[in-house]
């Protein structure tokens, strides 16, 4: 998962106080069912917005998939950090690419793995990838043309990095 969807998650795995949890519970025994609406006012009644006897009086649904809805502020503070913790296990996880079929080279761009680059070696046992020959300059004629992508650096910028291509030319 990326961070972005972690941290939007971080709402629903909160944890209720002791006075929400009790008012959770009195409701549940009374018939209602669990919902959205029933949890918001548990929320309530844990930052003291409402009582848990009152139960009708003053009461404010609170939709449990709005991202701007308040939690208990006791159980923020560790919903975020595990949620932190969680994060960073899942970008140390992360290692190096490995390039795809057919490829030589592997960057980790944006999470991603993008593979560029011929396999193989030339007949004399040196890169492929010379800059500055005649066959770099075609390449990067021909890489020049190519459409730029919408999230770069993409495959062919990556590729032309390694050729270090300027315009149509390779430059040693």
């Amino acid at each position: 998962m990326e961070k972005e969807t972690l941290k939007e998650l971080g709402g629903l795995f909160e944890k209720l106080c002791k006075k929400g949890k009790a008012y959770r519970a009195k409701r549940m025994r009374a018939g209602e069912k669990s919902s959205a609406y029933l949890s918001g006012r548990a929320v309530k009644v844990c930052k003291g917005q409402m009582q848990g006897e009152s139960i009708e009086e003053n009461v404010y649904y609170v939709d449990a998939v709005n991202e701007n809805e308040a939690y208990c502020p006791v159980c923020a503070d560790k919903i975020k950090e595990s949620i932190e913790k969680a994060v960073n296990e899942l970008m140390e996880k992360k290692g190096k690419c490995k390039p795809s079929k057919g490829k030589r080279f592997a960057k980790r761009v944006s999470g991603k793995c993008r593979s560029f680059g011929q396999k193989g070696k030339a007949k004399k046992g040196g890169d492929r990838i010379r800059p500055g020959t005649k066959k770099g300059n075609a390449y990067c004629a021909r890489s020049a043309k190519i459409k730029k992508c919408k999230n770069p650096p993409c495959a062919n910028a990556l590729s032309r990095k390694k050729w270090k291509c300027q315009g149509s030319r390779s430059v040693a």
